[in-house]
C-alpha cells in the first residue's frame, strides 16, 4: 500500500509546487521520481520476500522483509537493467527508423525473452544469488517449459489488466459521486491515492504470488 501511494508523489508535488507542467521533468522532479520508484521497488521486494517465506512455511516479519529488500536494491537494479537489455534492439530500431514493423517484431521478441527471466527476482532472494547467477538460474528453470510459463504469465497479465480496468471504473464512479473537481489539488491527489492503495495493492500481491509459484514450480523435485 505504501508503495502504491508513493507512486503518486511526483504528480502531487508538481501540483503542490504551483508550477504544474513547468515542474514536470525538471531536475527536482526526476529526483523525486527516482526516490518514489526506489520506494516502490523496495515495497515490491518486501512483499515478494514475504510470499517466499510463507511458501516455505516460515512466518514473515514485515520490518525484516523491508530491511532486506532495501539491502537487495543494488542487486535488483542490476537485475532489472539486465532484463531491460532484451528491449535494446527494439529501442535502437525505433530511434533509427521509427516504430515500424521491424520495431514491433523486436519488441515482441523482447517480451518473449522476458519470460526466461520472470523467476529471476524470486531466485535472487531465495538463493541469495548475484544478478547474473539469478538470470542464469531463471533461464534454466524456464528452459523446456517456455509454453507453460508464458501461458501462466499471459493469464496473469489479463487478470491484472481486467482488475485495474474494473477498479478504475469503480473509483471513477465514486469520485464522480463525491464531486471530484476537474483540477486536482495536491491534497486530493494524495488522499485519493491512499484511498485507492488497498485496491491497487491487490494486483501487486497477486503478481508476487504468481512469481513465487512459478519459481517453486521450476525447482527440481
Amino acid at each position: 500500500m505504501v508503495g502504491v501511494a508513493a507512486s503518486a508523489t511526483p504528480r502531487a508535488e508538481a501540483v503542490a509546487s504551483g508550477l504544474g507542467s513547468d515542474f514536470l521533468h525538471s531536475r527536482e522532479w526526476w529526483g523525486l521520481c527516482a526516490a518514489s520508484t526506489l520506494l516502490v521497488l523496495i515495497c515490491y521486494g518486501a512483499v515478494l520476500r514475504q510470499q517466499l517465506q510463507l511458501a516455505a512455511g516460515v512466518r514473515p516479519q514485515v520490518l525484516d522483509s523491508l530491511r532486506r529488500a532495501a539491502c537487495d536494491m543494488p542487486f535488483v537494479l542490476v537485475l532489472l537493467l539486465l532484463c531491460a537489455l532484451s528491449f535494446a534492439p527494439a529501442a535502437v530500431s525505433t530511434a533509427l527508423r521509427g516504430f515500424d514493423a521491424v520495431a514491433l517484431l523486436l519488441t515482441a521478441g523482447g517480451c518473449a525473452l522476458l519470460v526466461y527471466v520472470f523467476p529471476a527476482w524470486p531466485a535472487l532472494i531465495a538463493r541469495d544469488l548475484t544478478p547474473w547467477a539469478a538470470v542464469g538460474a531463471s533461464i534454466g528453470m524456464v528452459r523446456g517449459r517456455w509454453r507453460e510459463y508464458i501461458g501462466v504469465i499471459g493469464i496473469l497479465l489479463v487478470a491484472v489488466l481486467v482488475f485495474i480496468l474494473l477498479a478504475g471504473i469503480l473509483i471513477g464512479m465514486l469520485m464522480g459521486l463525491a464531486g471530484q473537481g476537474a483540477v486536482p489539488t495536491a491534497g486530493g491527489l494524495a488522499a485519493s491515492r491512499w484511498l485507492m492503495a488497498p485496491v491497487l495493492a491487490a494486483p501487486v500481491v497477486y503478481t508476487t504470488a504468481v512469481s513465487v509459484v512459478l519459481y517453486r514450480a521450476g525447482q527440481p523435485r
